[in-house]
């Protein structure tokens, strides 16, 4: 499933290609992974299976820069097309935000394709997804072939939602790029109109507004390279209310005054009432307002560039980063502490810079 990061301001989705045995889904994987700048991908994991692969790589794609802008992350997986590995396949496809169905043209597969399709088609069903209104995109696969079947053959056959469709060639790359920013699209739409829409309020600090910023729409066109662009909208939240802090509790809240003091005492007050998910929260959202209040840096700076500037920890950063995309229910005692920890650490090296 989608997740938003609001400390890194990015949108981690999963797209996972399906479709029959040596159809060519790892191929036109490798040709997606080879297209990407070495910069912006991350590292091709191949699982190895008898006679087929499983092979994944997440990568950040070419997005646009805002005052309160979101980038976002594509995880592709392929899954193992041989009819034995179904449980695999339901694994992979667990939690996917959209498919791309590679189907191969040759006429000997056409069974092959069927039966992949059926085989999708039940196990998004016991996921509980609406295939109907579902990111899908077709692949017409091998099409560099002589033997190759008709496309509107293909379509009649297969695509009975009317989703778009690519006649490709994984081997050369044919179609194979415009058949990823299709589905990419599809997926980023569809995150978009599940977003409950609340209308706007003006905030005290407009410069926090971005920690409740989200995805909006997809640029109507892509790079040449295969990369793809978003932009965000700005939504803001009216501020929890300022906790009070028990008489003789300890707190770091004591350390500074006004609203850097509310901050950090509505952290600690949700360790203390074990609601380690609001904690965790409101550490991620104070830190975001922290750095992008930071001076002499830049509203464009990357938080880990703010954070080396201060002083922190890398490590204990990237954990800090990790945690930011923790879903609520799944957050401990010991996260919401730990969240705390570096936001101390971070406002008392403030005053040093």
């Amino acid at each position: 499933m989608t997740v938003i990061n609001p400390l890194t301001r990015e949108i981690s989705a999963k797209v996972v290609y399906y479709g029959p045995g040596l159809s060519g889904k790892t191929t036109t994987l490798k040709h997606v992974y080879s297209a990407v700048k070495p910069q912006r991908r991350g590292e091709l994991v191949t699982l190895a299976t008898e006679g087929d692969r499983t092979i994944f790589f997440d990568f950040l794609p070419l997005h646009v820069d805002q005052v309160h802008g979101m980038g976002v992350r594509f995880a592709l997986y392929t899954v193992p097309g041989q009819v034995f590995y179904e449980a695999t396949r339901k694994l992979v496809l667990s939690g996917a935000d959209g498919v791309v169905f590679v189907a191969d043209s040759q006429p000997a597969a056409a069974q092959a394709n069927r039966e992949s399709l059926a085989d999708l088609r039940r196990n998004l069903d016991a996921e509980g997804v609406d295939v109907a209104r579902f990111p899908i995109v077709f692949q017409w696969n091998k099409r560099d072939l002589a033997n190759a079947r008709d496309v509107a053959e293909l379509s009649r056959e297969l695509n009975w939602l009317g989703a778009p469709e690519f006649p490709t060639s994984a081997t050369r790359g044919d179609g194979v790029l415009a058949a990823l920013k299709a589905a990419s699209k599809l997926v980023i739409r569809a995150l978009w109109g599940s977003v409950p829409k609340a209308p706007a309020r003006r905030a005290e600090r407009p410069l926090a507004e971005g920690i409740q910023a989200e995805v909006a729409k997809v640029a109507e066109e892509a790079t040449s390279s295969g990369e793809l662009e978003v932009v965000a909208v700005e939504r803001a939240a009216p501020p929890p209310e300022p906790a009070e802090v028990p008489e003789r509790a300890l707190s770091f809240a004591s350390l500074w005054e006004n609203e850097d003091a509310a901050a950090v005492a509505r952290v600690e007050s949700g360790i203390r009432r074990g609601a380690y998910g609001e904690a965790l929260a409101l550490a991620v959202s104070a830190m975001v307002e922290l750095l992008e209040t930071l001076p002499g840096t830049g509203q464009f700076a990357s938080p880990m560039a703010k954070a080396a500037l201060l002083g922190l920890d890398g490590r204990e950063f990237l954990r800090f980063c990790r945690l930011a995309g923790l879903h609520p229910t799944a957050a401990t005692e010991r996260d919401a502490l730990f969240a705390l920890h570096v936001l101390v650490s971070a406002r008392l090296k403030t005053a040093h810079v």
